[in-house]
């Protein structure tokens, strides 16, 4: 019998996700029939199996993604990094307030010294970038745009999708 490997769950994303889910059954306007329901699941769950099935209910509502729903992302270029003291958390925090986006739209991000990638919903990507593009951030304009990939083997020369060539130690 081979060894199980645990299951992880990246909680810092799943976190936000819960909340957001518990803010909008507060808000719904229907409390009796989420009563109701309530009353279903303590009748029909044993007491000891309602985290697991509670657990379960989550990762279908989540898509079952490590945490995440399945999304059809785009790698979305913006002009800060590290240089600017940006963490993920500020990105998402920007991306929220300034771009409008909820933070299930928002997938994997990744910060370097000038600049960052994060992946955006494609259907928000657009509006997005409308939004973001030519705002002051910390002080500086930021440039907002589509991420070009870089094809295989080409060489080390990066440019943002601006047509910006990139400093060597960000390549």
């Amino acid at each position: 019998m081979s060894p199980r490997t645990p299951y992880e769950l990246d909680l810092s994303n799943l976190k936000p996700l819960v909340n957001d889910l518990q803010n909008r059954l507060r808000e719904s306007g229907n409390l009796d029939e989420l009563a109701a329901w309530q009353q279903a699941f303590r009748k029909t769950v044993p007491l000891f199996d309602r985290s697991m099935v509670a657990g379960f209910l989550l990762s279908q509502y989540l898509g079952k993604g490590g945490g995440r729903r399945k999304m059809d992302t785009i790698t979305v270029f913006v002009s800060i990094g590290k240089n600017r003291r940006v963490f993920p958390r500020d990105l998402v925090l920007l991306f929220s307030t300034e771009g409008q986006l909820i933070k299930t739209d928002i997938g994997d991000i990744k910060i370097l010294d000038n600049y960052s990638f994060v992946e955006v919903e494609e259907k928000v990507a657009a509006a997005l970038i409308s939004r973001l593009d030519g705002k002051t951030y910390r002080g500086r304009r930021l440039t907002v745009n589509f991420a070009k990939k870089r094809p295989a083997g080409e060489s080390e020369v990066r440019e943002s999708s601006t047509g910006e060539e990139l400093p060597e130690e960000e390549r």
